[in-house]
């Protein structure tokens, strides 16, 4: 049987061919755009030859993004890759510093940008000598173009070359001969923005996105399928979140863009004119537009499942869009080196009651494909139980191996196909992989005998009190099952006695008061849901709490804050101070 490449070009043609008429739609402010998958593959086939022909893009070369979740945006990735180039999705929410390393660590030398994102990176190319073309995406043309080059000319690169997408477009054939590519060859290249070190970059080839997106078409994955249009609320630079479109592209999905402008209003607005029946998305996301709807019902509400992670989904905010509004959101596990999506919670068929529960507020089971381990402290397997607690560990067909310009790339991995890049060893990934190819994924959890993952906490925002571990996600969860709560998150505080203590950091919702009166009932629900010793004694209340790039509690922020002495902190009793009653789970087991 004859072996044909799993690679980019492939799903666009078939897209184009055989689902053209399906549509994309995009937001660009409140009017929506539609553009058909045929319409799509003629402009990717057209920036293919501009990128070719006037930045001299070829195999290998590194082109990079820096826009929303928009029609351009998808264009960009299945020209790029096509044609044997490597897609670099830059995120919009890091700061210069950032910005500078990773375009210069990844070697871009092209940059695709939507006109407002694009006017942010003049102030950083005096930093990015390799950078010799910027082209901007919207019906701006010469006027975008020129005030981007003005910018550019202020800041010392005016020799730069800014060109308009819309106008390089138009003077290209809508075909293309897609180059033969490996299966194997890098097809994009993600940073990962984890909370220590520099930002590490991603390698994906052709074989993990095809593999990739058709495990999102499965029944127990996504279950993405011809007609069922889906709302993509995450955006691309997020976890590398191609792998809906390219699996639309597959099925014949309906896709729905919001575009650049945030917030639950513009969501709201986006779900009521087009009615999508699935999106995804960070719990940041619904939790705001459950607020929103509050104040401002749906007259009618088309989705029916929510895919939901980044971030642990906290079980009331499943309860109140299932009770509420009939949506059923569905927990998902994953990250940057797992190509994101690693588990989706479907409850097997049969399961009711409280079973049903424990299943849905879990992670979700792996899928086949992707193997899976729990590891003890002194680096031992565990076997699958809902007991035996460790770190998750997995590898397989969309499970990075190594990072880019790694000493593992340089030895023979992705890496070393990129043109013009000279590898080193500044980001040494040992500390990340073991000998044997694993992906230490530095959260701790339990998988049960059928695959089920429930992930506890992150090693790095774990609490260790008295010789025993608090999970601060398992208490956030808990906070945030208050009508008083509209967001908690939970960081460990050093304690004389038991080495560290959480620290309850909370957003309450309006009328509330952020007093010792509000500590004490937050205090006591969370204790009849936890060992008492578990339970925050620190609690502080704030205006917000900041999220990271990827819309995640960042609390390193947190920790700085506290350190610096800006929380009011509210000291309630602690484990084994004198009580009224005398419960056997007030105080934490002290162990060598």
């Amino acid at each position: 049987m004859r072996e044909f490449p799993l690679t980019m070009a492939s799903v666009l043609e078939y897209g184009r061919v055989v689902h053209g008429s399906t549509t994309v739609r995009t937001y660009y402010g409140e009017t929506p755009e539609d553009t058909t998958f045929s319409e799509i593959g003629g402009r990717s086939a057209a920036l293919a030859h501009a990128l070719s022909d006037i930045a001299g893009v070829g195999p290998g070369d590194r082109v990079a993004t820096f826009m929303p979740n928009i029609t351009e945006h998808l264009e960009s990735l299945f020209a790029v890759t096509s044609m044997g180039a490597v897609l670099q999705p830059l995120n919009s929410n890091l700061v210069a510093d950032q910005l500078v390393h990773i375009i210069n660590h990844a070697g871009d030398r092209v940059i695709i940008g939507s006109p407002r994102l694009s006017r942010r990176l003049a102030p950083v190319m005096p930093d990015c000598p390799e950078i010799h073309t910027v082209i901007v995406t919207g019906t701006g043309g010469a006027e975008a173009r020129d005030d981007l080059h003005a910018l550019l000319t202020e800041a010392g690169r005016g020799d730069i070359t800014v060109l308009s997408y819309e106008e390089i477009l138009d003077g290209y054939a809508t075909t293309y001969t897609w180059p033969e590519v490996s299966e194997t060859a890098p097809a994009a290249l993600l940073y990962s923005t984890g909370s220590t070190g520099a930002p590490k970059g991603v390698v994906y080839s052709h074989r993990a996105m095809w593999l990739h997106a058709m495990n999102l078409r499965t029944p127990d994955s996504f279950g993405i399928r011809n007609g069922h249009s889906f709302l993509c609320t995450v955006p691309v630079f997020h976890v590398l979140s191609w792998g809906v479109p390219i699996a639309a592209f597959m099925a014949g999905t309906p896709l729905v863009f919001p575009g650049g402008v945030a917030g639950p209003t513009h969501l709201a607005h986006v779900i009521a004119d087009s009615m999508p029946r699935m999106a995804h998305g960070a719990p940041s996301v619904w939790m705001q537009l459950v607020v929103h709807y509050q104040h401002t019902p749906p007259e009618k509400m088309s989705l029916q499942e929510i895919i939901s992670g980044g971030a642990p989904v906290p079980p009331a905010l499943i309860d109140a869009w299932e009770e509420r509004y009939g949506v059923d959101m569905i927990h998902s596990w994953g990250m940057t080196e797992t190509g994101p999506v690693g588990t989706v919670a479907r409850t097997p068929v049969g399961v009711g009651g409280a079973a049903r529960r424990r299943y849905r507020d879990s992670q979700g089971r792996f899928p086949v494909g992707m193997e899976f381990r729990v590891v003890s402290e002194d680096g031992s397997p565990l076997q699958p139980n809902d007991r035996s607690s460790g770190e998750i560990q997995v590898r397989g067909n969309w499970v990075t191996t190594d990072y880019h310009h790694s000493p593992a790339s340089a030895a023979g991995g992705a890496a070393h196909v990129f043109r013009g890049t000279d590898v080193d060893d500044s980001d040494d990934a040992a500390e990340r992989f073991t000998d044997d190819g694993w992906l230490r994924t530095g959260d701790i959890g339990t998988i049960t005998r059928d695959g089920f993952l429930t992930v506890h906490d992150r090693q790095t925002d774990t609490i260790r009190s008295g010789g025993e571990w608090i999970y601060s996600a398992i208490l956030e969860n808990i906070v945030m099952e208050s009508d008083m709560v509209a967001e908690a998150a939970v960081i460990g505080v050093p304690d004389e006695r038991w080495g560290q203590r959480p620290l309850a950091v909370v957003v309450t919702i309006a009328g509330v008061e952020r007093d010792r009166d509000t500590a004490e009932t937050l205090a006591a629900a969370v204790a009849d849901k936890v060992p008492r010793w578990m339970a925050p004694e620190y609690w502080t209340f704030v205006d917000r709490i900041d999220k990271t790039s990827v819309g995640k509690f960042d609390k390193k922020d947190l920790r700085a804050h506290l350190a610096s002495g800006e929380f009011d902190v509210i000291k309630l009793r602690s484990p084994g101070e004198p009580k009224p009653d005398d419960a056997s789970d007030d105080t934490p087991p002290e162990t060598s």
